[in-house]
C-alpha cells in the first residue's frame, strides 16, 4: 500500500471539523486543550473501540491500566468500548455515519482496510501526533509506516505483531495422520489431492474430513506449486506479478489452475457442501478434528489445549513446494486507527505511545495484570490462569518488541509468526495504496461481484468451463476493465515507470 488516493479525499478530511492534516490552528487548539486539562488535573477518557465482548475481571483490568497512566502522569483514562465481533463493521459504520464520538479504532485489513475508512473519511491524518511520538517511529519499522501513509499523510498504526513473510503460504495439518496412513509431506497440487483419497479411505469416524479452506483470502498456500509465482493477488480481484503488470486475477492462467484443482476436490467430496453458507465456521469445522488441511498457520493456542480439543492430535503447518522464495505479499493485516469523530485525537496517538513505551505498559493492556489473568514464565513466555482467556489479542495491537507466547506454544508458530525473515521476497506492490476515487462505483461493484460470481468457482463449487463465461461477463458490465486500467496507471506512477 502506497501513496496515491485521491487528493479531493485528502482535503475532505483535512477540512473536516476534527480533522488535521497540518491546520496549525486546529492542531494548536488541540494541544492547548490537552495541556489545560492536565495543569487541571482533568483526565482525557480515549475510548478503543475493538470487536468482541468484556472478559472476565474486565473492570479490574482496565483499571489496572489506568492507574498506571495516573502514576505515569499521562493525564488519560481508558475505556474500552467492545461490539460483538459479527456485527462489529456494520456498527462503526453506523456509529461514523451518526457522528458518535470514539477515538481508537481496531482495524482489520482483510474484513476493511484502512484505506476504506479513509476513502470514507471514518479516520483522520495523525502524521503530527505519530511524529511527536517517542515510542512508536522506535517499535514499528519504516516500511509499515509507508504502507500507513497517503499522500505524505500517516492514517494508522500498524501493529507489526508477526512477521508477515508466508504467513499465510502454508497448510496445517494433522501430522499423525500423515505418519499413520504413510504420506510424505505435499509438495504438489496432485500430492494434495492424493492426500485427500487416502484420508478419506482411511478416516475412521462417524464423519469424514474434509479441507477448511479460508476462501475469503487467496490461496497464497496454492500460488507456491505455479511456476509464475512469486506474484500478488488482492481480494481476488486484482493480480499482480513481480514486474508490475496488474490484470483482472479471475482471466489469468493462475486463476484457472487453482479454480480447476479446487474442483477436483469438490467432485470429491472434499469440500464441505455449505461452505458459502452463512452457518459454516471454518473454526468451529477444525474443532472436530475431521479436517485434511487447513488454510494458513493455524497452530493457536498451545499444544496441551490442541490435544484436550482433539484428542492425540499433533499438529503442524507445512509449505508446499519447498524450493519456492519466501514471500512478503502485504505489510500489516491489522492496525489501530483514530476515529474521524474523535475530540481529542492527540491524547488518543498519545496513548499508543504510552502503550508502546515498555513491556509493563504492554502487558497491562495485552495480557491484563500480572497473577490475576496470567503469569510471567521467562524468556518471552507466559502462562494464562484461565486457557480461554483473552484480553486485547496481540493480533489487534501487538508488537514484536513485546509480544509473549504462551508456555507450551508451538516451535513452528513461533518460528513462522515471531521471527523476522530478512531475506524474504517483498511484493513489488507492497506498500501500494489503490485510491480507487476515479473509479468507485465500478471498484465496489466488483468487490460485490467477487462473492457472488468468483467464489463459487475459486471453491469449486462451479467448475471453470462452466462459470467462467458469465462470471467474466459480470464482472465485465461491474467495470473491472476500468478498474484494472485504473490500478495500472497508479502503480506504474509509484513504480515509476
Amino acid at each position: 500500500m502506497k501513496k496515491a488516493i485521491a487528493m479531493v479525499l485528502t482535503a475532505g478530511l483535512c477540512t473536516a471539523m476534527l480533522g488535521g492534516c497540518g491546520q496549525s490552528g486546529s492542531s494548536n487548539a488541540t494541544t492547548e486543550n490537552a495541556a489545560a486539562a492536565a495543569a487541571s488535573g482533568e483526565k482525557t477518557v480515549v475510548t478503543y473501540l475493538r470487536p468482541g465482548t468484556e472478559v472476565d475481571h474486565n473492570a479490574e483490568l482496565v483499571q489496572a491500566i489506568n492507574d498506571k497512566l495516573d502514576a505515569d502522569g499521562t493525564g488519560l483514562q481508558l475505556e474500552i468500548m467492545y461490539i460483538p465481533s459479527d456485527v462489529f463493521q456494520d456498527k462503526v459504520s453506523l456509529m461514523l455515519s451518526t457522528g458518535e464520538a470514539f477515538d481508537l479504532l481496531c482495524v482489520m485489513e482483510d474484513q476493511k482496510p484502512f484505506t476504506s475508512f479513509v476513502a470514507s473519511e471514518g479516520i483522520m491524518p495523525i502524521t503530527q501526533y505519530v511524529n511527536q511520538s517517542e515510542n512508536l517511529k522506535r517499535v514499528i519499522p519504516d516500511y509499515m509506516w509507508d504502507a500507513a501513509t497517503i499522500n505524505g499523510e500517516i492514517y494508522t498504526i500498524p501493529a507489526n505483531w508477526c512477521e508477515q513473510a508466508d504467513q499465510n503460504n502454508c497448510i496445517t495439518i494433522r501430522r499423525e495422520k500423515l505418519e499413520e496412513f504413510g504420506l510424505e509431506d505435499p509438495q504438489t497440487m496432485d500430492d494434495l489431492l492424493n492426500m485427500c483419497e487416502v484420508f478419506t479411505k482411511n478416516w475412521d469416524g462417524p464423519n469424514k474430513p474434509v479441507v477448511i479452506p479460508l476462501y475469503k483470502e487467496p490461496f497464497t498456500y496454492l500460488f507456491r506449486t505455479l511456476d509464475t509465482y512469486p506474484f500478488t493477488v488482492q481480494k481476488d480481484l486484482i493480480f499482480i506479478d513481480q514486474q508490475g503488470n496488474v490484470k483482472n486475477w479471475m482471466e489469468t492462467d493462475e486463476f484457472r489452475q487453482c479454480a480447476d484443482f479446487f474442483h477436483k476436490l469438490y467432485q470429491g467430496g472434499y469440500v464441505p457442501e455449505d461452505v458459502l453458507s452463512a452457518g459454516w465456521s471454518s473454526w468451529n469445522t477444525m474443532l472436530t478434528g475431521d479436517f485434511i488441511w487447513v488454510d494458513q498457520c493455524q497452530l493457536w493456542d498451545t499444544e496441551q489445549v490442541w490435544k484436550e480439543r482433539i484428542p492425540g492430535v499433533q499438529l503442524d503447518t507445512i509449505y508446499l513446494n519447498q524450493d519456492a522464495p519466501q514471500f512478503r505479499s502485504s505489510s500489516f493485516r491489522n492496525d489501530t486507527a483514530v476515529s474521524a469523530t474523535s475530540e481529542h485525537p492527540e491524547a488518543a496517538v498519545k496513548f499508543m505511545d504510552w502503550m508502546y513505551s515498555s513491556q509493563e505498559n504492554y502487558d497491562l493492556m495485552v495480557y491484563g495484570v500480572e497473577g490475576l489473568t496470567w503469569n510471567d514464565a521467562g524468556n518471552g513466555l507466559y502462562t494464562k490462569n484461565d486457557p480461554a482467556f483473552e484480553f486485547n489479542a496481540d493480533w489487534m495491537i501487538g508488537n514484536l518488541d513485546y509480544v509473549r507466547y504462551q508456555e507450551g506454544t508451538y516451535d513452528k508458530f513461533i518460528e513462522i509468526m515471531g521471527i523476522e525473515k530478512p531475506d524474504a521476497v517483498n511484493s513489488v506492490a507492497l506498500n501500494f495504496v489503490f485510491d480507487p476515487a476515479n473509479v468507485a462505483d465500478e471498484y465496489a461493484a466488483c468487490q460485490a461481484e467477487v462473492e457472488q460470481s468468483i467464489y463459487p468457482i475459486k471453491l469449486g463449487l462451479v467448475s471453470y468451463e462452466e462459470g467462467y463465461e458469465n462470471a467474466l461477463a459480470r464482472m465485465k458490465a461491474a467495470g473491472i476493465d476500468k478498474v484494472i486500467e485504473e490500478y495500472q496507471k497508479q502503480l506504474d506512477a509509484y513504480l515509476g515507470k
